[in-house]
């Protein structure tokens, strides 16, 4: 524990090792998710999964097996730089197949279709994963290929999952290899993050880590993705030094400058004229951005140069300036993102950053979706803790009588005059103050409603939400 105390954190949100419980499960990880899911359990034969170093490849792995069935035996290869009889030994090893140390190939694959056969007997499944997939030999890869006629009249035995590098697709396009390659039966590639992706990502992570601040000012989220190239590995490597040096100097957020000095630390070192440039460009684009003016034309980059600190500093004043961090230190006032619909009908006093600077809220900002916000909030019981399903809390009963309100005006919301609309009676047994199942599929359809992250955690964000939709459907429910 070295700042998570500091930030209020329950872990470190940006480690570097793959663990299945940070996994960003929304867009492209989603669909990468239900591409493994379909490989695996309709006995697809063959899925190829593939992404630049540090995208995620291995967490999303790891997220799946968590999460199969009871019934399913898993082979997990992670080191495959082997022969084609050493990569069999090992398989059967992960299956826990009986083999001798000197079995030939043909026995150890009439041992390996031995177990494939009881296993699909008994109505289970059997996974091969191949982490690394970049590395393995042109004959190793036809062992694989052959692996895959290990079947039934109208199933495969073995479901196999490649992960590997863009280099992967390229050797598949191999002359030699055109079978293997027409044995996939879905592929998906991982693509790095863009800004805002990157931006949900940030949160997420700190959100699992127990955090529903806003720990990276915009600027440094900027820089993130610049140094980073949205690649979620490096973010994760900036993001954690920069809190490290954001704590170091006792700030409440991770300035630009910080994510700077993190990657001078962390990454490797690149030709002094291409850190240079690369900066240039980023003072240009703020410069555009917050000045409102073509400074190309009447600065060289000498000048540039010279600008870069007060240009900073004046950005982070834009965005996380003595008003901003004076409301972030009150109980009752948040900054964060809020969903349009719902703060255009506040009661309470919000402010948005638009055009440059914080103000009041007006409809005529053109802003669609989310919002950065800023608002003054009266909450009604103590939200110091996430809300977590499983768990009891007094607002859990202000919660769901919101949301009961909230599904009967989206249900009467549009016409549904021929429809007989059925919910389940709640059981007496159930205390009002329990976050049951029930209440968490109210809550992540009030999410998706209205486009917060939907994980059916009641957190900070969530709960102003409902307070603003109570606020806004106050003369009708």
């Amino acid at each position: 524990m070295i700042y998570e105390n500091y930030f209020s954190l329950q872990q470190r949100p940006f480690s570097i090792a793959p663990n299945p419980d940070f996994l960003y499960a929304h867009g492209q990880y989603q669909e990468a998710l239900a591409v493994l899911e379909y490989g695996m359990l309709h006995r697809g034969g063959f899925i190829l999964l593939t992404g630049e170093v540090g995208t995620g490849k291995t967490t999303l792995c790891k997220h799946l097996l968590q999460s199969i069935p009871n019934d399913t035996e898993v082979a997990l290869i992670l080191h495959p730089q082997l022969e084609r009889l050493e990569l069999l030994q090992l398989i059967c090893k992960e299956f826990k197949v009986a083999v001798e140390s000197c079995a030939k190939e043909s026995e150890l694959i009439a041992s390996i279709t031995e177990f494939l056969l009881a296993v699909y007997a008994k109505g289970g499944y059997s996974l091969l994963v191949i982490d690394e997939a970049q590395h393995l030999d042109t004959n190793v890869l036809e062992l694989i290929r052959l692996l895959t006629n290990l079947e039934t009249h109208s199933d495969k035995l073995l479901q196999i999952i490649l992960l590997g590098q863009p280099e992967l697709n390229q050797r598949l396009q191999r002359f030699e290899l055109r079978q293997l390659n027409q044995r996939f039966t879905a592929r998906f590639h991982l693509q790095p993050l863009n800004f805002s992706q990157l931006n949900k990502y940030v949160q997420h992570r700190l959100h699992v880590a127990g955090s529903e601040r806003h720990l990276f000012s915009m600027p440094a989220l900027f820089t993130l993705k610049r140094l980073s190239k949205g690649i979620p590995r490096l973010i994760n490597l900036l993001a954690d030094r920069s809190l490290m040096g954001c704590y170091a100097l006792n700030r409440s957020q991770v300035s630009s400058w910080m994510v700077l000095q993190a990657a001078k630390e962390v990454l490797p070192k690149k030709p002094s004229n291409i850190i240079k440039y690369s900066v240039m460009s980023f003072i240009v684009m703020l410069l555009v951005l917050f000045a409102g003016k073509d400074l190309l034309s009447v600065m060289d980059n000498q000048q540039l140069s010279k600008a870069y600190k007060n240009v900073q500093q004046a950005v982070i004043t834009k965005l996380s300036g003595d008003e901003t961090s004076s409301c972030t230190q009150r109980n009752n006032c948040w900054q964060g993102m809020l969903p349009q619909s719902l703060i255009a009908f506040s009661q309470s006093d919000v402010s948005v950053f638009d055009h440059g600077r914080w103000q009041k809220w007006h409809t005529s900002s053109g802003i669609d979706g989310l919002v950065l916000s800023r608002i003054q909030w009266s909450a009604p019981f103590d939200v110091t803790a996430l809300i977590k399903p499983g768990s009891y809390h007094e607002g859990v009963l202000w919660a769901r009588q919101i949301l009961s309100q909230a599904e009967l005006h989206s249900v009467s919301s549009e016409d549904f005059s021929n429809w007989q609309v059925i919910k389940p009676e709640v059981s007496e047994s159930i205390t009002p103050s329990f976050y049951d199942v029930f209440l968490v599929d109210q809550v992540k359809q009030f999410q998706k409603r209205h486009g917060l992250l939907v994980d059916g955690i009641l957190g900070k964000q969530t709960l102003i939400s409902l307070t603003l939709w109570q606020q806004k459907n106050s003369e009708t429910i």
